[in-house]
């Protein structure tokens, strides 16, 4: 290639590289700005929104509100049914007058009101039994809802933790590929001289799309970090959320070596709600053998029973005329008019409908009474139904015991897990450190010719990499303590 082709070469590497220049700093400013007016979250605050907003906590919440009004309604069972009943109409034909309880024929209009009211005294201990049933069915639906909150709160927080590694990523991509083009800005100058060849440049300039894609797939693993925390927020994926960026450093009494299963177990079974639900449940299930078993005992009631009655067809005198009963008899052969003692002729005097309130006045009636039923036989319901209560205790036994050993397991793992990240975390330091070193060597002996680029490049990329799994290192063994935070019972933020 002649010297007008060399030059040409250079004037549009040059001129590429103060376009990319030019292309950052507008990204970076329009970052800088947008970030400026955005709010920034922290992750109490995102903890906090998710437990008011996640539909997941919002359908354990509902859960709980059904729970409470169970609780209430097996309570009313304890208060008396009182009901009212009307009834009005027109009866034909041949019929019963509800007021005289005779028969007639004729069209009666009716009316009849009544007020009833019961109570049990005595049903074998259902209504007990029930009411502490739904106490813990309420208190294992509280548990539950706990439980979801702490579920969403660990996810939010592994969610916020993938965003800072992903950020930190991307700053170290972009320092990476800010550092390639001083490099290649060097080796230029190395070229000019005379003391490398142009393959160098090459070597560096495909360094440089290298470290281009790494920070383009950074920010694109950002971008998908903060969709995954937006849907845990219920947030709309076009909301500009920017989260707090704290200095996160492992905690100095970080010691996973020095927790063993049996203090972080038996801590873990105060703390999370999972083990009082089924510790409930298990309640509930008992209570259940007692509520069958109220179906073999007497049950007692006790009632009261208010009514009247109205009908066209009662009616009524204005007065009852009396006269002496007397018979016409022939004494001697004479007609004479004999009184009978003791009788007489009643002769009701203008007959008229009695009025409505008069008439419920006159028929009202009053009762009370004590019901008593004694089960007998029932088919075998009964014996049935207190063996499915026993084992639906079992079951709710079986589901208990496999939630302590579900938690006993899960913290051995999470024990075993930090223990390893501790160990790789430091194992990534000690490689940073020595890449970095090995780097820095590699630098100054391409600077003095001794070595080419492609080495150069080589102890770079091993740098890089080395950094990469540091950062990586480093977020995996935070969130892996804060999964012991989470057994301990310890509040989730980045203290």
């Amino acid at each position: 290639m002649d010297n007008n082709g060399w030059k040409q070469k250079q004037l549009f590497h040059s001129h590429m590289k103060y376009t990319l220049k030019i292309t950052a700093s507008l990204a970076f400013l329009l970052l800088s700005l947008m970030a400026g007016a955005q709010e920034v979250w922290s992750l109490e605050r995102c903890v906090r929104y998710a437990q008011e907003n996640n539909l997941t906590i919002k359908q354990a919440v509902a859960n709980v509100k059904t729970s409470v009004l169970s609780e209430r309604q097996a309570k009313t069972a304890r208060l008396p049914n009182v009901s009212a009943n009307f009834n009005a109409g027109e009866q034909f034909g041949y019929t019963i007058d509800p007021t005289t309880n005779s028969f007639n024929t004729q069209a009666t209009g009716f009316n009849s009101i009544g007020l009833n009211a019961n109570i049990s005294l005595f049903n074998g201990g259902l209504i007990h039994h029930s009411v502490k049933q739904s106490g813990w069915d309420r208190r294992a639906a509280e548990a539950d809802a706990e439980q979801s909150i702490n579920n969403i709160s660990l996810q939010v927080a592994a969610a916020y933790l993938n965003i800072l590694l992903y950020e930190e990523q991307a700053q170290n991509a972009n320092r990476r590929v800010s550092l390639s083009q001083q490099q290649l800005s060097v080796t230029q100058k190395m070229i000019d001289a005379g003391t490398v060849p142009m393959v160098d440049k090459y070597n560096i300039e495909a360094q440089i799309a290298r470290d281009q894609q790494s920070a383009v797939l950074s920010q694109n693993n950002i971008d998908l970090a903060y969709l995954n925390l937006k849907q845990l927020l219920q947030l709309e994926p076009d909301y500009e959320l920017r989260i707090e960026k704290p200095v996160v450093p492992i905690p100095e009494d970080a010691q996973p070596e020095a927790l063993t299963l049996s203090p972080v177990y038996q801590t873990a079974l105060g703390t999370q709600p999972s083990v009082r639900a089924a510790d409930h449940r298990v309640e509930s299930a008992r209570e259940g053998i007692a509520i069958a078993k109220s179906a073999y005992y007497p049950s007692v009631g006790f009632g009261v029973n208010l009514n009247s009655n109205y009908s066209t067809a009662f009616k009524a005198p204005e007065r009852v005329d009396v006269f002496p009963y007397i018979l016409p008899v022939l004494i001697d052969g004479e007609s004479r008019i004999l009184e009978v003692p003791g009788q007489e002729i009643q002769i009701p005097v203008n007959v008229q409908r009695v009025p409505y309130f008069e008439q419920m006045n006159q028929n009202f009636g009053q009762s009370v009474g004590l019901s008593i039923s004694i089960p007998i036989y029932q088919n075998g319901r009964t014996r049935l139904s207190v063996e499915r209560a026993n084992l639906a205790l079992l079951n709710a036994q079986l589901q208990q015991n496999q939630t302590r050993q579900t938690l006993k397991n899960d913290i051995q793992t999470a024990i075993a897990n930090a223990r390893a990240a501790d160990k790789q975390y430091e194992a990534a330091q000690r490689t940073l450190n020595s890449t970095s070193l090995a780097f820095e060597n590699m630098e100054k002996r391409y600077t003095v010719g001794a070595v080419n680029a492609f080495d150069l490049t080589t102890a770079k990329n091993n740098r890089d990499n080395a950094e990469n799994d540091m950062v990586v290192a480093k977020y995996d063994f935070l969130f892996k303590l804060k999964i012991l935070d989470f057994y301990l019972g310890k509040p989730l933020n980045m203290n």
